[in-house]
């Protein structure tokens, strides 16, 4: 029975995370007087743990690395050593991941078609749906999990509204010429990539920027958000200047004849071919595209560029507010490396302040979403559409923010009481049988539970990596009594639903 939390007693101070969920009463959607409210966790995860052990510095970069740490990977990881662990998954092209590739092809027919085929669809809806859904199952299902996860974070850096058109039918090669193809490469390839996308042109007004008018929304982006950052030392006149050099870059449109529609095309006749100046640096007259290729060299290699990126990778795996320490090292390997992301990232997980975040981030709801499909051994029956409706009512759809910052990372972002209740109401309906077109095989996984403490340990296993606290896992047994049977779907979801399982 589908049970709905009405008291709203969540939002509880905890070191861990700005308002860290504690697990409250619910009341029953029914009537019947006989059913138990779910018992109430005023515990929250240490917020002063001690250094981590071999064990928990692996379980701890798992979490951070993939969607949801599932048996099958912690066995492996532990069998091989973490460092081996991590130079496997910055090896996705290693791993075999055709079965969910192969998957994705079938079901999703507009991913391979060209922007003018996608265009003509009857369906105006369908690449929008599918390049969401696409997303959820290779983040779902991919054994390259720090890929996936790599794809995310760029994905959310170069953000493109995916509903604004023309980009509903452009953001799909862009996902793959751009964030897949460059995810754990070179920063200035993924930089001048995403400037000669058309998805990123037409959804920052770049593509119809003349000499004559020039449109500044691209070049304050690309200052401000893809490169040194908000506090980057620019001023309103480099942006000014930053349109002049970008006037002609494009993208090709139905009215370019004999031209694939949706791919990049640099109008001279549009271009400001006056000599400009950019951040000190001066761009000489007549260059053409040349002026707009040497900036970008020149942003790729800036000081605030190496500084902005390393304070964004530092955010997404360490802390919402890394320490000044950690950007320092990081922004050190990306001069040295020229924007290598293995180097950086290597850098980040071997540091000794990624060793002292364990807790220290909270999951956005895109990361809770795909972690509970993941340790549960979630099974869609019919259509990845039901992963869609289940992931829409908690926010963060992917590729569907429209302003271009990018969805936050803050944890302070998403701990509103709705957005708790909406995470504690799936948990449940997951784990009772009410979410629609997905299946969970509770019973198989506490097959060898002989009583509810060992249910308890089983489930918390399952899904956290390690055993509850005592207190907690007291509460939790106490509560499931001796009908496990019947309990076992109430107590899945209060472990998938407590402040545990929302940490990463």
């Amino acid at each position: 029975m589908t049970r709905n939390l009405s008291r709203r007693d969540f939002l509880k101070s905890s070191g861990i995370f700005a308002a860290a969920m504690a697990l409250s009463a619910c009341q029953p959607s029914t009537e019947d007087a006989t059913e138990r409210a779910l018992p109430t966790l005023d515990t929250a995860p240490d917020s002063s743990p001690a250094p981590p052990t071999d064990e928990a510095l692996l379980l701890h970069t798992l979490k951070r690395i993939s969607f949801g740490v599932t048996p099958a990977m912690l066995a492996h990881a532990r069998e091989i050593g973490l460092d081996a662990y991590i130079e496997e998954q910055l090896s996705p092209e290693s791993h075999d991941n055709s079965e969910t590739e192969n998957f994705i092809e079938k079901n999703f027919e507009t991913l391979n078609m060209t922007p003018k085929e996608r265009f003509e669809l009857e369906k105006f809806g369908q690449p929008i749906q599918e390049m969401i859904e696409a997303t959820l199952v290779r983040q779902w299902r991919s054994s390259s999990q720090f890929y996936e996860v790599m794809v995310d974070f760029w994905t959310n850096h170069f953000n493109i509204f995916l509903a604004k058109n023309p980009c509903r039918v452009l953001k799909a090669d862009d996902d793959r010429d751009v964030i897949r193809a460059h995810a754990l490469g070179n920063f200035h390839d993924i930089l001048s990539a995403s400037a000669h996308s058309p998805a990123m042109l037409t959804y920052l007004d770049q593509a119809t920027s003349k000499k004559d008018a020039p449109n500044e929304n691209y070049a304050r982006e690309l200052l401000e958000l893809h490169t040194v950052g908000v506090n980057g030392g620019y001023t309103h006149e480099d942006i000014t200047e930053l349109a002049r050099v970008l006037t002609g870059w494009s993208a090709t449109g139905f009215r370019d004849k004999n031209r694939e529609v949706g791919q990049f095309l640099f109008r001279a006749r549009t271009h400001d071919d006056g000599q400009k100046q950019v951040l000190g640096t001066v761009v000489p007259a007549g260059g053409g595209q040349k002026d707009g290729e040497m900036i970008l060299e020149m942003l790729s290699q800036h000081p605030q560029t190496a500084a902005f990126i390393s304070i964004k990778l530092a955010r997404r795996f360490v802390a919402d507010n890394p320490p000044a320490s950690l950007i320092s090292k990081l922004s050190q390997v990306f001069s040295k490396s020229e924007g290598d992301t293995r180097e950086m990232m290597r850098t980040l997980l071997k540091s000794d302040e990624f060793k002292a975040s364990v807790g220290q981030k909270f999951k956005r709801p895109l990361e809770f979403f795909i972690s509970t499909m993941r340790v549960t051994g979630a099974e869609i029956r019919h259509t990845p559409r039901a992963l869609t409706n289940q992931r829409r009512q908690m926010g963060q759809m992917p590729l569907m923010w429209s302003p271009p910052t990018g969805y936050p990372d803050y944890a302070d972002w998403w701990t509103t009481t709705s957005g708790m209740l909406n995470r504690w109401n799936f948990a449940l309906a997951l784990t009772t049988g009410e979410v629609s077109g997905v299946e969970v095989d509770l019973p198989a996984l506490v097959a060898d539970a002989a009583s509810a403490q060992d249910m308890v340990d089983l489930l918390s296993i399952r899904f956290l990596g390690e055993k509850l606290p005592d207190n907690a896992r007291d509460i939790l047994s106490d509560y499931a009594g001796t009908d496990i049977d019947k309990t076992l779907p109430e107590i899945a979801g209060l472990i998938l639903g407590s402040p545990y399982f929302q940490v990463r």
